[in-house]
């Protein structure tokens, strides 16, 4: 990600580094999440119709790698702005429009700090859950994702907000790593 040449402060630069350096493995997990998934379903297809044998641990696998990516691919999309977002308001003075970008990175920062704390005793009560089809693994690393997912989205918010209450513009999305719907 660039940075529009603007020097930023040895705090933001150490907050854009470690996030810049998280949402890059984020963004490997979740290229292999879903080479994996596609692997996992499409064998499924395979030995169901091709063979008559039904992988029974195929569906579920699937569905506890779909959790991961989600929770792995959030801050991703959050980062390049690749959420639904609407426009609802007319074109406000910049002073007021930080205001409201500061206002929205502390909401979504404070929510998820809430939503990690939760999540992560969510976690640690599935400890003793375990799920039986994909060989006796215990739900926690299933609902761990999420608490980590949160946090990470907490981080990127922070940065965002911390830019925004500091005037520096996000970075810029270089071509390789912009999050696209067109021609979809």
């Amino acid at each position: 990600m660039s940075d529009h040449g603007v020097r930023l402060p040895a705090p933001v630069a150490a907050l854009n580094s470690l996030n810049a350096t998280l949402l890059f493995v984020c963004r490997w997990i979740v290229i292999g999440l879903v080479g994996v998934i596609a692997v996992i379903v499409a064998a499924s297809v395979v030995m169901r119709y091709g063979v008559n044998y039904s992988l029974s641990w195929a569906e579920d696998a699937a569905k506890f790698l779909m959790v991961w990516l989600t929770f792995i691919g959030a801050p991703l999309g959050f980062r390049h702005g690749a959420h639904v977002s609407l426009e609802l308001l007319p074109t406000l003075p910049s002073a007021v429009e930080r205001f409201i970008r500061v206002l929205v990175h502390a909401t979504v920062v404070v929510l998820m700090v809430m939503l990690a704390r939760f999540a992560w005793a969510f976690a640690v009560n599935g400890w003793n859950q375990v799920a039986l089809t994909i060989g006796d693994i215990s739900m926690f690393w299933i609902f761990v994702s999420m608490p980590i997912g949160c946090a990470l989205m907490a981080l990127v918010a922070f940065e965002m907000m911390v830019r925004a209450i500091l005037g520096i513009p996000e970075p810029l999305v270089s071509e390789e790593e912009l999050i696209t719907t067109q021609g979809m």
